[in-house]
This record gives C-alpha cells, structure tokens and sequence, in this order.
C-alpha cells in the first residue's frame, strides 16, 4: 500500500519541464529577439546573421530556426517587438483624436534610425517571402485591423460617416507614411502626419471642424 501511495504522488506532482519549460521558451525567445533589434541597430541587415543572433543571446541556432525559418523573418520579428509599444494605439474616445495620435507616433518613429532599419527590411522582404510573411501578418494586419474597429466606433458614435470604406479610408491615412518613408522626397515628422490625416478626415466627418490644426 504505501508503494501505491508513493507512485501516486509522484506521478501527482508537476515534472521540472512543466513547471519550467515554458518559462524558460519565453525567456530564450525574449533573449533572441532583444538580441535581434540590437544587431539590426548596430550593423544594419547586412550585418545581421543568424549566428550572431544566437551567440548575442545565448542560445543555440536550432532554438532560433524552432520560431522562424529565416534571416529575414527574425529580423522582423526582433523589429516588430521592440517597436510596436512605441507606436501603439490610443483610447480616448474619438476616432479622429486616436488615428491623429498613433500617426503622429508612427512618424516619429519612422523619421529615424528605425525608419532606416525597416526600410532595409521591407527591401529584404522583396527577396524572402517568410521576411514579407511576418511584416504582413506580425505588423501590417493585426495594426489594420485595430484602425479599423477604431473607425468603426466612430461611425457607431456619429462621428464619422456611414459609408465610408475602410480599406480606402487606412489607405489615404497610411499609404503616404510607407511612401515618404521608402521615397524620402521630404522629412517623414509628426507635424506633416497631422496636416496629411486631418485633410483626409475632412471628407469623413459628419460635422466639419470649424478650424484646423
């Protein structure tokens, strides 16, 4: 009887993997892409590797390659995550308030040295389709997405109108980013963000403003 206890409670008790196992996935995986934006700063895509990612943080390579199959999609990834919380969406209530904000953030953002290093990367991205891959589905779409419901509840509130078209409407706000970002024909600063997302939200609100910022 008491050899049937004991086999019960071991097998009862959590296994050092399950208590650490995914703790210590996250803290490589942490590691690796912390390592990952510091390169990209430092050297640049062209001096990126993924064995100098590997060494930076203190990992193995095939621990690297378990997440991403590619120089390029690490890359991204290491951007996206030291990165997005910077240009985060507000919540204050109005559509306009909050698009305004996150555009003012995201050119300040991008008016620098990461401008610079997302720029090489979205050049990569022409070459690798895994890099493009996790632009499009770590960045691009998740943030569309979040543009969207901001849009939608200012239609819901009145404040834009019915009809618009979403997908046009993220267009005209976002399109001229990428495009003075990628043809920098002119500085890439939060001022001109503003002018450029109040002009197209003028043909968008049920009530226009009667100055302008």
């Amino acid at each position: 009887m008491i050899d049937i206890a004991e086999k019960k409670r071991a097998a009862a008790a959590p296994t050092g993997r399950t208590r650490t196992g995914r703790p210590r996935d996250e803290a490589a995986r942490a590691a690796i892409l912390k390592a990952a934006d510091t390169i990209l700063e430092e050297k640049g895509i062209g001096g990126f590797t993924i064995e100098a990612v590997a060494a930076r943080a203190g990992v193995a390579k095939t621990t690297i390659y378990r997440w991403w199959p590619s120089k390029g999609a690490l890359a991204m990834a290491g951007f996206l995550a030291e990165t997005a919380p910077k240009i985060s969406y507000p919540n204050s209530g109005s559509a306009l308030a909050d698009l305004i904000s996150q555009l003012r953030r995201v050119a300040a953002v991008y008016g620098g040295k990461t401008g610079r290093v997302l720029t090489a990367i979205l050049a990569e991205g022409q070459r690798d389709p895994n890099t493009m891959a996790a632009f499009i589905e770590g960045y691009a779409r998740p943030r569309r997405e979040e543009a969207k419901a901001i849009l939608c509840a200012g239609v819901e509130r009145g404040e834009l109108r019915a009809e618009i078209d979403l997908e046009v409407t993220l267009d005209a706000l976002y399109g001229p980013i990428y495009y003075r970002l990628l043809v920098p024909l002119a500085p890439l600063d939060p001022e001109w963000a503003e002018t450029m997302a109040t002009h197209v939200f003028f043909g968008l609100l049920t009530s226009k403003p009667t100055s302008q910022h």
